[in-house]
């Protein structure tokens, strides 16, 4: 609708490059057991089946000194060993080489998996805020795994130079605030302040006067004048959470602001220049919205001059351990607490939630787990029973699931067969991007040799 540039996750196959400010996750999975290895600046692992490995591989695949993960510089790297049965990587075989990784890599030794993801373990902002300001953010919170999300963020790094109006798209808790912080942080405008106002958490009349400020005597109780968020935002980002609450003449003053920039503060006189940066965000459907007359169709076209679909945590099931593991970190030490370690119990039941609340959920999940833990290791009895009885009332689909997974599965075999092996031309046969095909491979461990 309209002339609006969408972007879906799964359209772009380049992964976001690694920083020197962030550090890597290492996901590897052996049949059940799931382990989590963090990976920081300077350090170096050697995986393999030998004693003196730093990551012990019980694979009889698996050479004593396999690869050597390091980071080095803010680069990440694996060299191959000169193992005997070589390293995959990303579908393909090598031996005795060195290569550069960035989030959403994987790599095999024999059948042992191990996922790249890149991450920040800094402070998680207190999601019951109803606005709040900071200075250029280090991003918290972030954690970068699944390819539809290494995706997202390769587009947000694109639109964030740029001074376009951003709209976030996606379910509630999934972390449309965390991207808005990542558009600010890589924008000219990183060293202004990012503004956030949940326009959903607010009546009205209030909503308003936080937006646009007011006159002192403007209204009964105005004891003095009020600087709105607009002018706040001044030289910086505003952040417009749940922007389709926003109902009635509301809507038409913030179109008028963003249009003329500039803003007038209730019961003022006086037109106010702004210069400040628009990202909104929203869970509902607002080209449904316009079309029902609940939400105007040219603040709409205002708002949603580029916009971007954030997935799900439910369909970026390679990222729910991660989170799980940074929210500990970060619960625990808030806590001064020594920071316990999931059991592989505990991250099965994390990994069949469907997470309706998406990393919200997650987040308030580990903090419950955490209140009832009094030792070294989190089980999954210290979960939530609302999580047990969820996980369990979706079990009786699971058949379907399998069934599902294995049409697709043949689909995608049979797609590769009728193009020679070639990715690009098999996604194209099957409709998805290449970067979905290969993540659809490393998910069925399909492997083929080509790029």
């Amino acid at each position: 609708m309209g002339n609006e540039t969408t972007i879906d996750a799964g359209t772009f196959s380049a992964r976001t490059p690694r920083t020197s400010s962030a550090h890597a996750y290492l996901v590897v999975r052996a049949g059940e057991e799931t382990r989590v290895i963090d990976l920081r600046e300077g350090e170096g692992l050697i995986f393999g089946r030998g004693d003196d490995a730093n990551v012990r591989i019980d694979d009889a695949k698996a050479s004593r000194e396999h690869v050597r993960i390091s980071c080095t510089g803010g680069v990440l790297t694996l060299e191959d060993l000169g193992s005997r049965n070589g390293t995959h990587l990303n579908q393909t075989l090598i031996r005795g080489e060195l290569r550069t990784l960035s989030s959403g890599d994987v790599f095999w030794i024999g059948d042992t998996e191990t996922l790249v993801a890149e991450g920040s373990s800094a402070a998680v902002a207190d999601p019951s805020d109803t606005h709040a300001v900071s200075p250029a953010l280090d991003l918290p919170g972030l954690v970068v795994a699944d390819a539809a999300m290494v995706d997202v963020f390769r587009v947000v790094d694109r639109v964030a130079p740029r001074p376009t109006t951003v709209l976030l798209l996606g379910e509630t808790g999934v972390g449309k605030e965390i991207v808005a912080e990542r558009i600010h942080a890589r924008s000219d405008r990183a060293a202004g302040a990012f503004v956030r106002i949940n326009c959903g958490a607010l009546p009205e009349n209030l909503l308003e006067s936080e937006l646009f400020g007011y006159e002192r005597g403007a209204f009964t109780g105005a004891e003095r004048r009020k600087i709105g968020l607009l002018e706040t935002a001044n030289g910086g980002t505003l952040f417009l959470d749940e922007i389709g609450e926003i109902r009635g003449d509301l809507q038409a003053k913030l179109l008028r602001a963003l249009e003329a920039r500039t803003v007038m503060r209730v019961g003022g006189r006086e037109e106010i220049a702004i210069d400040v940066r628009i990202i909104a965000a929203t869970n509902r459907d607002l080209e449904q919205e316009v079309k029902r007359g609940a939400f105007r169709s040219d603040l709409y076209f205002r708002v949603a001059a580029f916009t971007i679909k954030i997935p799900p945590l439910r369909e970026r099931p390679n990222e729910i351990a991660l989170l799980a593991d940074l929210f500990l970190r970060q619960l625990a030490v808030a806590a001064a607490r020594p920071v316990p370690l999931l059991s592989s119990d505990a991250r099965a039941l994390l990994e069949r939630h469907t997470w309706p609340g998406n990393v919200r959920e997650l987040r308030n999940v580990i903090e419950h787990a955490l209140v009832l833990s009094d030792g070294a290791r989190i089980t999954a009895a210290q979960l939530p029973d609302a999580l047990h009885e969820h996980t369990a009332s979706f079990s009786g689909s699971a058949p379907i699931k399998a069934r599902i997974e294995s049409v697709e599965q043949r689909a995608i075999e049979d797609a590769l067969a009728a193009e020679g092996g070639n990715q690009t031309r098999a996604a194209r046969r099957l409709g998805v991007s290449r970067r979905t095909l290969i993540y659809k491979l490393e998910k069925y461990h399909l492997r083929t040799r080509d790029r």
